[in-house]
């Protein structure tokens, strides 16, 4: 069995050598399908199947506050209610999520901004993840008058301290008052939540557990889930919970609920349907690269019906032929997959400088195992997919048929013919499933590139500001103090024609949502409780973002004090909370009081609506509250310049270090650019979605023009006697457009109805058109039917132009 293998696969080498330009087409076509295809299993992989850094990532869940807006985080309060109460959760731990500077440390380090996570005692042995020197936090860690202690990742260890094993024990400066003392360096590859490279204790200060502190959802809710607790049974005992809260503190909880997520689902969030669709879309487009191959085989199986026919007739079994052609498939798969590889490379290479950032864990996609051994089943599958069909016909030849080819010529089988009709309408259908899915994405496109996004992005430099708290006193007077100070100095600096700053910008997924009132106008019994998005802002903030006031006028200096204590409403809050009536002079209030008061006062303007969670999605109500009623340690600082804003950058990052040495600023970039962050996902897909159909369009194309060709080639003499008995060049033409036309209309019309049936997989990705746009259907058929129209009339008119003299003379 060996030897004959040794010489089927020798025999396969010898055809293939003696026909390189069909060997070099179908290795490219195969190299093509699947370095696709491995290329997007990669991420797959990466993404969602490669297990999380923790131990038993299955049984880890996030909590979330479930309000009218959505879910999110939770209060400090909550937080210990839930810990209390719950009997489902073997483990339910707390993170706030914040940006810290390490300060410089020597002459050769400068100071470094990283993102940190103050967490619970239990929180590392709650998730179980691996220490890689030193330990983690503990609960003994959170108790007062503990010392200060940090845990830091692998990859700062690497770069910030050379991967020295003495950074156990070294003092860090956090901008606290005393140094944090490094006890610990986790394993590489953890950097949960938000890709921290920090850890500290948090500390309940005595601010965060009053009552009124209930209404301030901060933090992050994770949790594991007890031994043979079901996950349905958690999200039962949760929200209960969540109820029971709801009627014992109805000023803040009323209409709150809780919410319990896997965590996997959580950190993966909309990208798994987006790359399993991208992953359905590369099996298409090796699906029609497999029946373009069949076509292939099967012409070149047709030419060979003589060769084979003698062969069987002097003995050979039709099992051996069939193997043979098989081997020969295999060869070709191999060669295949081996090229694929190296086009994946080039993939992923493309992929980590061009694809979006906002896909978890993307730095981590590789070509490891799993990936080569799914390349390799790859390889088989190819093989049957596009050589068992060939082997079949050549295994089940017609004796008598094949021998009078040699002796006298003919065409191909109608079983061969039948066989090519169909992966006609087969790749037709395809193609136009993929022609649909990036046909809705880029109406989608067009559509949020030319949405309003309520401000103007063009020309503003954003800097991210994190002070201190322990330092600057989070609600005290040295962060306004300091902000004050910089935003005068920068409003100095050339070229700056508005300086303002906010909390957050808009469209960076930053929103922070509180309950609030009109002391005068209750919300109506039955009615949802008012929440709103509330946006700190500096005087200066709106007129940088160029925001429209519809009524009233902005935030000034002025908007401080008792009885002078203003907010701005957005149009949106304001159709929301007084509907009909006039929102001007009118009182919002919050519970929220960060050592100024509460937040909130009387409405002195309405603006326009900016978009909150995207470009086209609906607006929400918001509160814009002045800066001196909050007082907190990050902002965002807003200069908008009359020249490029990044020119500004080096000049903005000295005056914050003038003020302050041992500040690092965060991330420098424009508004523009924050706002092509939203579209950035949508663009990726729509790019690999054209992509894939304008491949999966031009095999079809030339798996057309080959078929056309070919029987154009079999039905020579049939053409020829049509012609000599008087057919005109035009009905010859019209037989052969007709018949192929007909078989592209029909694959048309079964790729529509897939589309309509399928189209619906990718609504999470549309924006402003629907899953059933007829636009959209309609120019995908008039591009499709031209391509096809094309493909058929070049080998067409060649026929409608064959003399019957010559037609009648061959073979």
């Amino acid at each position: 069995m060996t030897m004959t293998l040794g010489q089927d696969l020798r025999f396969a080498l010898r055809r293939l050598r003696g026909s390189p330009t069909f060997t070099l087409v179908a290795v490219a076509t195969l190299a093509l399908g699947i370095g696709a295809n491995v290329s997007i299993f990669s991420v797959v992989n990466a993404v969602l199947l490669r297990p999380l850094p923790m131990h038993d990532d299955a049984s880890l869940v996030r909590v979330y506050s479930q309000r009218m807006q959505g879910p999110g985080p939770t209060s400090v309060l909550d937080f210990m209610d839930l810990r209390e109460q719950s009997r489902t959760l073997k483990g339910l731990s707390a993170v706030a999520p914040v940006a810290m500077t390490l300060a410089a440390d020597s002459a050769d380090t400068s100071p470094e901004k990283v993102q940190a996570g103050m967490v619970t005692g239990d929180f590392f042995s709650m998730l179980g993840a691996r220490v890689h020197l030193g330990r983690a936090l503990h609960p003994d860690d959170v108790r007062p008058g503990a010392p200060k202690v940090a845990v830091i990742s692998h990859a700062l260890w690497q770069r910030r301290f050379g991967g020295s094993a003495a950074v156990l024990g070294r003092s860090v400066d956090l901008g606290a008052p005393e140094p944090w003392t490094v006890v610990g360096v986790m394993a590489p590859g953890f950097d949960f939540p938000a890709r921290s490279e920090l850890w500290s204790p948090l500390l309940w200060e005595e601010g965060m557990t009053k009552p009124e502190g209930r209404g301030a959802h901060w933090l992050e809710v994770y949790g594991r889930l007890g031994p043979d607790v079901a996950l349905a049974y958690a999200r039962t005992e949760f929200s209960a919970i969540a109820h029971r809260l709801a009627e014992q503190y109805p000023q803040t909880n009323e209409g709150k609920d809780a919410r319990v997520e896997p965590l996997r689902d959580v950190l993966v969030g909309n990208v798994r349907p987006s790359l399993l669709l991208m992953l359905g879309a590369v099996g298409v487009v090796l699906l029609i690269a497999c029946a373009n191959l069949t076509h292939l085989l099967l012409a070149r199986a047709a030419s060979r019906e003589g060769e084979v026919s003698v062969r069987i007739a002097l003995g050979a079994s039709r099992g051996r032929i069939a193997r043979e052609l098989l081997v020969e498939c295999g060869v070709l798969a191999g060669l295949g997959a081996a090229v694929g590889l190296l086009v994946a490379m080039w993939a992923l290479d493309a992929l980590a400088t061009w694809g979006p950032r906002d896909i978890p864990r993307i730095e981590e996609v590789s070509l490891d195992g799993p990936v080569l051994a799914f390349t390799a089943g790859l390889a088989v599958l190819t093989t049957l997919l596009f050589g068992l069909v060939p082997a079949l016909q050549a295994g089940r030849l017609d004796l008598v048929r094949g021998l009078k080819r040699v002796v006298g010529g003919g065409g191909g089988s109608a079983q061969g013919h039948r066989t090519r009709s169909v992966l006609v309408v087969a790749e037709t259908a395809l193609a136009v499933l993929l022609l649909v899915c990036a046909g809705l994405l880029l109406r989608s496109f067009v559509h949020l590139q030319r949405a309003e996004p309520g401000f103007d992005p063009e020309g503003v430099l954003t800097v991210k500001v994190d002070l201190p708290p322990l330092h600057y006193g989070f609600g005290t007077a040295a962060p306004a103090a300091f902000y004050d100070t910089l935003l005068e100095r920068l409003r100095a600096l050339p070229g700056v024609e508005q300086v303002g700053a906010v909390n957050g910008l808009p469209l960076d997924g930053a929103r922070w949502t509180v309950p609030v009132k009109d002391p005068l106008r209750p919300a109506p019994e039955g009615t949802e409780p008012w929440q709103a998005s509330v946006r700190i802002v500096t005087p200066g903030a709106l007129e940088a973002l160029r925001v429209k006031v519809l009524q009233g006028r902005g935030i000034s200096a002025a908007d401080q004090g008792a009885g002078g204590r203003a907010v701005l409403v957005n149009a949106a809050a304001a159709r929301r909370f007084w509907p009909g009536e006039e929102p001007m002079g009118r009182t919002l209030d919050t519970d929220m009081d960060w050592g100024s008061g509460a937040m909130g006062g009387r409405v002195v303007g309405v603006v326009d609506d900016m978009a909150l969670e995207g470009l086209g999605a609906p607006s929400l109500p918001e509160v814009y509250v002045p800066y001196v009623q909050a007082r907190t340690t990050s902002m965002v600082l807003l200069l908008r310049t009359k020249g490029a804003p990044l020119d500004l950058a080096p000049a903005a990052r000295a005056e914050i270090r003038a003020l302050d040495a041992n500040l690092a600023p965060g991330s420098v970039r424009t508004l523009a650019s924050v706002v092509d962050r939203t579209v950035a996902p949508l663009r990726f897909y729509l790019l690999l979605a054209g992509a894939f159909a304008a491949v999966a369009m031009v095999l079809s194309a030339v798996g057309l023009y080959g078929v056309v060709a070919y029987a154009v080639l079999q039905r020579t003499r049939e053409l020829g006697i049509r012609m000599a008995l008087g057919a005109r060049q035009a009905q010859v033409l019209g037989l052969v457009l007709g018949r192929y036309l007909g078989l592209t209309a029909c694959g048309l019309v079964i790729g529509l109805g897939l589309a309509v049936a399928t189209s619906r997989g990718i609504t999470h990705l549309l924006s402003g058109v629907q899953p059933t746009d007829s636009l959209t259907y309609v120019a995908v058929a008039a591009v499709l039917l031209a391509v096809a129209a094309l493909a058929v009339l070049l080998p067409a008119r060649r026929a409608a132009r064959v003399s019957p003299a010559v037609a009648l003379r061959a073979d």
